[in-house]
């Protein structure tokens, strides 16, 4: 089966313009450390990415620069982010068990890590032939005497790289994205309509992977939203987060899903803010998302995307509404997507197994088809079922 998403037209801004707000007057929080309880405001953040760009740029990091960035999912993390954006470098997300192949592959020579990275890590860094290891707190530690105002950097973004990510889960893969990409891909989220502006969205994805990047985090900072970042969660820590900080969306990965179904320990906590949870990054079972929601008491949707495709192309609203609570949906706006097989590549009927290949056109980018490597299937009313990766191609 082959879907063609409506034309969308994105904006031809860089990543930062399209999430941060310079002079937003909210003293609302951006982005809370769910395990220290951290947070900044939209307003601070807006204001200390001009330092620490400043910062960098003493620091010799310029345009094109790959640079690798090793800190805890919370506020640090968005400032030397859009910092490094700002400036005209290429994050790349590292995560502590990341081989050196794939810091060589990114040819990165710089990473920003915070107090105490893994000795593991450093180790892995150095093999691979990074220069320098710079520390980072908010605002670059806020040099004092250090210049403030912002470097004036141009990026254009039909053709400059703004992001560095890891591919898939096989061997390791840097996948490039250059800026019209990135905001097509967390415009894309913003409207769909699972959040708004009045949310606290609680993520259980890190944010060194595309969806927990730019399938959340991104996309809350633009609307003006709250991200609770609480990576590696169990379940206890989970409900209790959703129960402190009110949180009215859970984005998480799968086995967590099924864990809540299986538990009784949700009816402990205070879960009334809850609205939505969504799962993503892997199959679920139709019965483990019915449990879950019964646990928690609100739907548990599916939502699915590839590094590629900057993050997140598949999201189900009506799950529950259409009794679909395995499939991942028709597609978001602006994305199209086809089963093929997998050897011949000819396009799958309904209900045949095949891969799902995407195609995600961006600003001032011609539209491409992306092989997923995940085996799926469509059905009749044109909704995407994962059924996880392919086997070996025969």
């Amino acid at each position: 089966m082959i879907f063609y998403g409506v034309g969308v037209a994105y904006p031809v801004v860089t990543v930062t313009e399209a999430v941060l707000c310079p002079g937003r007057a909210s003293g609302r929080r951006a982005v809370v450390d769910g395990v220290s309880g951290r947070s900044i405001t939209h307003a601070a953040l807006a204001d200390e990415v001009a330092p620490a760009s400043a910062a960098l740029t003493d620091s010799g990091i310029g345009p094109g620069d790959v640079v690798g960035l090793h800190l805890p999912d919370g506020p640090e993390f968005a400032v030397a982010l859009h910092a490094l954006l700002a400036v005209g470098a290429v994050p790349l997300p590292l995560r502590a068990a990341d081989p050196a192949e794939l810091l060589d592959n990114a040819g990165m020579r710089v990473m920003i890590a915070g107090s105490g990275p893994a000795d593991r890590l450093l180790t892995v860094a150095r093999a691979a032939g990074v220069e320098r290891v710079l520390g980072l707190g908010l605002g670059l530690g806020g040099r004092s005497g250090a210049r403030t105002a912002a470097p004036n950097v141009r990026a254009d973004p039909a053709h400059d790289t703004a992001l560095a990510v890891r591919a898939g889960n096989g061997p390791p893969r840097v996948v490039r994205l250059t800026h019209a990409e990135v905001v097509a891909g967390l415009v894309r989220v913003a409207e769909a309509g699972l959040i708004g502006g009045d949310d606290i969205v609680l993520t259980a994805l890190p944010f060194a992977s595309a969806i927990g990047l730019n399938g959340v985090l991104n996309p809350v900072l633009r609307l003006g939203a709250t991200v609770v970042a609480l990576p590696e969660a169990g379940r206890h820590d989970l409900l209790r987060a959703i129960q402190d900080h009110r949180v009215t969306v859970a984005v998480l990965p799968p086995p967590l899903v099924e864990a809540l179904a299986r538990g009784r320990t949700a009816t402990h906590f205070d879960l009334g803010s809850l609205r939505a949870v969504v799962a993503a990054g892997g199959p679920l079972a139709a019965e483990d998302a019915r449990a879950a929601a019964a646990r928690v008491g609100c739907p548990v949707r599916r939502a699915y995307g590839v590094a590629e495709a900057a993050g997140i192309t598949h999201l189900n609203l009506w799950a529950d509404e259409e009794g679909a609570l395995d499939s991942v949906g028709r597609g978001l706006p602006g994305v199209s997507w086809r089963i093929v097989h997998p050897r011949t590549r000819a396009v799958q009927p309904s209900y045949r197994r095949g891969e799902l290949c995407v195609r995600v056109p961006a600003a001032a980018e011609p539209a491409r088809w992306v092989p997923t490597g995940d085996a799926a299937f469509a059905d009749d009313h044109e909704r995407v079922f994962i059924l996880g990766r392919l086997g070996p191609r025969s």
